[in-house]
This record gives C-alpha cells, structure tokens and sequence, in this order.
C-alpha cells in the first residue's frame, strides 16, 4: 500500500506525455517530451544545457570559446577537418592513506566553427584560474560585417519637442496666414 502513492504519479506523468505515433515509432523520431517532463528534470536539462554548453561569441578580434577546466591538468586542444576543434581534458588523483583511492575525470568537447572561419589560425590560452580561451581571427568576410562607421550628429539648433505656449504660439500663426 505504500507505493500506491508512487504509482499513482507516475500514471499522472504517463498520461501527460505525448503518445508515440507509429510515423515517429518506424523512424525513430523522439517525441515531443519538454511538456511533459517533471519539472525537476526540465531544472536539470537547463543547467546541463548552461554547464556544458560554453558560451561562444563572435567578437571584432574573432570567434571565440571559454571553458573552465581548472579541475583537469592533462588539456589538450586539437583541430579536425578543418572545422571542427576537439578539446579534451584529463585529471587523475591517487589518494595517499589507509583506503588508497584512485580517481579519474576526462572530458572531450567538439566544437563547430562557423563556415568561413580558418582552423589554421587556432589559438589557445590557458590563464592562471583555469579558463581555456580558444580564439580564430575573423575572416575578412566577418570583418566587414563588423566594420564600424562612426556616424556624424548635426545640431538642428530648434527644439524636438514643444511647451504649450510655443505649441499656441504656431497655430496663431498659421491661422493669421
């Protein structure tokens, strides 16, 4: 009688998710689940989507990524097929006692550089706390896209907006005439 509870719940998120058609069964299409997931795994898939996706931003110097990776001492950054930079990260820790424990981390991240972009001209850096920046100059395609003009400001010298007595004044005016 306890679990009844539980498998009352669970018949409750059942019933909330979408039914498989057999067109996404045969063809192995996942279905639609973001409305129907508990609201703890919509919590979990939000920050799994911010923790392991870096933000990556196109600035005047170029394509840029950070990772924070100061748990891990063996990094390495390397470039495929010409558009595609792997990072990997390993980090291995033997703990010294009675017990003896071994621990080992690794990662691999792949990234996809934007079409234009030169694999050639990759560079990495790794600061003092632990963030690896990897940096590609823009092409010049990108570069004038981004190219900046500074626009001149001319000084009318009348007033944008009007009081109500300037307001009176311009219809007089226009009603004399």
């Amino acid at each position: 009688m306890r679990s009844l509870p539980m498998f009352l719940r669970m018949a409750e998120e059942m019933a909330r998710m979408p039914r498989v058609s057999p067109f996404q069964a045969f063809f192995h299409e996942p279905p639609v689940w973001s409305v129907a997931l508990p609201r703890n795994w919509q919590q979990i898939a939000r920050w799994q989507e911010r923790e392991f996706a870096p933000p990556a931003t196109v600035t005047k110097e170029g394509y840029q990524l950070t990772l924070d990776v100061k748990d891990y001492n063996e990094l390495k950054v390397k470039v495929l097929d010409d558009s595609v930079v792997l990072v990997e990260g390993k980090a291995e820790q033997q703990e010294e006692g009675d017990a003896g424990g071994y621990s080992s981390r690794h990662f691999m991240r792949r990234f996809v550089l934007p079409q234009g972009y030169e694999a050639d001209k990759v560079t990495s850096s790794l600061s003092s706390d632990g963030v690896l920046t990897i940096n590609v100059p823009n092409p010049p395609a990108v570069q004038e896209a981004l190219k900046e003009r500074v626009v001149p400001i001319e000084q009318t010298g009348a007033p944008a907006k009007k009081t109500a007595g300037q307001v009176e004044e311009g219809s007089t005016e226009t009603s004399k005439q």
